[in-house]
């Protein structure tokens, strides 16, 4: 039996870490125990008994932690698919099917920028990236592109020229 495997069975700072996750989390600090042992950058450890107490708490901590992080994320979904949404009227099928010709009648660089703005919901700074133009070339694309938008959905009856639906 080596030094580190008599070290971590003596831990006691599993703090509620369930048995059959235990093995999972004692190969974590070997791990780190290992790699902390291997690197000559770092001091040696005076004390290998209260390190592995020390990081065995803060596995313990970390599992705790994405448990809570996974229940949380559980439950935000179940509560949003318990309720079905109602569905779409009629108005909003119109709605998007008229936004979606309009986009298709849109010179190329400003459907990308209204896509990716507002389908992928990237920011001005992200598209720049993607597209390989400056953040002001987005933002007047964008500018550009919304405004020929709201004047083709107002022709065809869609919106209000205050950009409010009709």
């Amino acid at each position: 039996m080596t030094r580190t495997s008599v070290g971590c069975g003596r831990c006691s700072s599993w703090g509620g870490v369930p048995w059959d996750e235990l093995e999972d989390a004692v190969q974590q600090v070997r791990v780190k125990f290992l790699a902390a042992g291997a690197d000559p950058a770092r001091a040696r450890i005076r004390n290998p008994a209260a390190w592995l107490s020390v990081v065995a708490s803060r596995v313990a901590a970390d599992w705790h932690r994405e448990r809570t992080r996974e229940a949380g994320l559980r439950d935000r979904l179940a509560s949003r698919w318990a309720v079905r949404p109602p569905p779409h009227p009629q108005e909003d099928r119109a709605l998007a099917l008229a936004v979606s010709d309009c986009l298709a009648e849109l010179p190329l660089p400003q459907r990308q920028v209204l896509t990716l703005r507002f389908y992928v919901d990237l920011t001005v700074h992200d598209i720049a990236l993607v597209l390989g133009v400056p953040e002001g070339t987005v933002k007047s694309r964008l500018h550009a592109a919304v405004a020929v938008l709201r004047d083709r959905l107002g022709e065809k009856e869609v919106i209000r020229s205050d950009g409010r639906e009709a």
